[in-house]
């Protein structure tokens, strides 16, 4: 769960993390980092950004009965069957939804670059709704450049890393967390070390 608008994040969903409710209101004063951003992109952006947060979390709680025992699978000691589809079930109608929320995004961006959780939200959108895990992590990889001690960040990257077994990535992402002293450093580390055991076996 992103804490700060309590959209699900896709990479979040292996990480036992706590469910906030709470709908962080972006400030409209923002420090400039350049010239070509100015006060009106930046606050066009931020609306942007919130439309397509609020779309997103009704998709998503019309797509949960379909997808929970999904979720429960995911925040228990079981990994889900190999043959299921680890992305939020969708019908047509929501998928297409979703499609305009991820324009929404795209152009919050395009007004105002430097804004870290519209790139995670926008990597997650390309992972439900067209399974693109490169283009995910593309975007996840943005967020981090922009705020590199960001822990939902890191953690979102860590989970996706430990469900494709790259284990050396994973740790990279971990002993960050660690480092920050991240909520998320204990149960990730326990993932870790439980993926770790299941590849010596």
């Amino acid at each position: 769960m992103h804490a700060r608008t309590g959209v699900v994040i896709f990479g979040l969903l292996a990480s036992r993390s706590s469910v906030p409710r709470d709908f962080y209101r972006y400030p409209t004063e923002l420090i400039v980092m350049e010239s070509s951003v100015t006060a009106e992109k930046a606050r066009q952006a931020i609306t942007l950004f919130r439309n397509a947060v609020n779309l997103i979390r009704l998709l998503q709680r019309s797509a949960i009965p379909r997808w929970s025992d999904g979720l429960t699978t995911w925040f228990s000691d079981k990994r889900p069957p190999d043959d299921r589809d680890e992305t939020p079930f969708y019908n047509d109608a929501e998928l297409e939804r979703y499609r305009e929320a991820r324009v929404w995004l795209k152009r919050s961006i395009e007004l105002n670059p430097y804004f870290p959780d519209a790139y995670l939200l926008l990597g997650n959108a390309f992972a439900e709704i067209d399974s693109d895990f490169d283009t995910m992590l593309a975007y996840y990889d943005k967020a981090l450049a922009l705020d590199p001690d960001n822990d939902e960040f890191h953690n979102a990257r860590m989970a996706h890393y430990l469900t494709t077994g790259r284990l050396n990535l994973a740790l990279d992402d971990l002993l960050h967390l660690e480092r920050l002293q991240s909520g998320y450093a204990e149960s990730m580390r326990e993932h870790y070390e439980s993926a770790v055991e299941c590849g010596e076996k």
